[in-house]
């Protein structure tokens, strides 16, 4: 029986809840974009541009990347489970923990699914033996997370060029929070994009730019061939005129709507992480908009019962337990809220 283990779906169930299960941008939707949905409205009678062809040319001049090497889709997930379709893999790499749809797509073509454990002494930090795993099994893909969800590690240049020198097979890099990373271009592998034919590097308007509703995600790969099979292997007009429209809005002068968002993140990702060291939890990785850190299991528990506050817990991902969770950054009133319920939780510990 299929079972949803993503986070944001809580409000469904409570609309009085705080949802910090889900890691979008707290600003919400860049200035304008009524407007916008107003346009696009005038164009809902027509079909779709299949190839998105205005889209990914504002993705390449915001990425710098020729247009021809990118394609659109359905949000970040459609486009994994694309690749997976095309490929047929029968052996693939994934790390653990990481984002669940890597695995659960490589399901759908019955592949064997070797899973590198990444260890909590290294706080779940990828390290070089990976490269001795790789030379070994030669795998058809591996599935790289960057920075990794949930734990928000950031994996090195170094270690992912020697990664893309050994493998015979190809490289699927997300990328889907390198925008939340400041002076990411230390981090991410668009500068390998043109000499390696087996890299593919996604990328989402759903964090960055709050788009999670409209589900908008690309790639990038410099192998026209892959290019060509993402098209085939889904269904057609994958992007609405909705989100196109709205694609091609946020990123036209985007830099100071990007700067605002990383300031205010930072900002509060402090406050909260000042309170959750009250109660003594590790803080682990957390470089991008969300907070991952070890508690104590039934921590989540006592925030929805007590304080209608919904937090991710972890226990769900491969080689994490239920003392992991994530918290994602919101505004300043919801954050101050979770703020007062760890600290009162920190009152009260005391108080015993």
């Amino acid at each position: 029986m299929y079972k949803y283990e993503h986070g944001g779906n809580e409000v469904f169930k409570n609309s009085n809840i705080i949802d910090f299960s889900a890691n979008i941008n707290p600003l919400g939707l860049k200035e304008g974009s009524i407007d916008i949905l107003k346009t696009a409205m005038d164009k809902s009678t027509f079909y779709p541009d299949n190839f998105c062809t205005n889209l990914r040319q504002a993705i390449s001049d915001y990425e710098k990347v020729d247009k021809d090497y990118i394609f659109c889709s359905n949000g970040a997930s459609d486009i994994i489970f694309r690749i997976v379709s095309y490929l047929k893999p029968k052996k693939a790499l994934v790390l653990a923990p990481t984002f669940s749809d890597y695995e659960r797509a490589l399901k759908t073509v019955d592949c064997k699914i070797y899973k590198h454990i990444l260890l909590e002494k290294d706080d779940f930090n990828l390290k070089e033996n990976i490269l001795d795993i790789i030379k070994n099994e030669q795998f058809d893909i591996i599935f790289l997370c960057n920075p990794n969800n949930p734990t928000g590690q950031l994996i090195n240049n170094s270690l992912i060029e020697k990664i893309l020198k050994i493998s015979k097979g190809y490289v699927f890099i997300d990328e889907c929070f390198m925008d939340f990373i400041t002076n990411n271009e230390a981090y991410s592998s668009k500068k390998f994009i043109e000499s390696y034919n087996n890299l593919i590097i996604l990328k989402a308007f759903t964090k960055i730019f709050a788009l999670a509703g409209f589900r908008l995600g690309y790639c990038i790969t410099y192998n026209n061939k892959t290019i060509d099979n993402l098209y085939f292997y889904g269904a057609d007009w994958a992007v609405s005129i909705f989100a196109q429209e709205m694609g091609i809005y946020c990123l036209k002068d985007c830099e100071i709507y990007l700067q605002k968002s990383l300031d205010y993140i930072y900002e509060e990702k402090e406050k909260i992480k000042n309170s959750l060291k009250l109660l003594n939890f590790k803080i682990i990785g957390s470089n991008a908009n969300y907070i991952f850190f070890k508690g104590y299991k039934g921590f989540d528990k006592i925030l929805y019962e007590k304080y209608n506050i919904c937090i991710r817990n972890c226990g769900n991902y491969t080689n994490l337990t239920s003392e992991y969770f994530r918290i994602g950054i919101y505004k300043k009133e919801q954050n101050e809220k979770l703020i007062f319920a760890i600290e009162d939780i920190f009152k009260n510990t005391i108080k015993r």
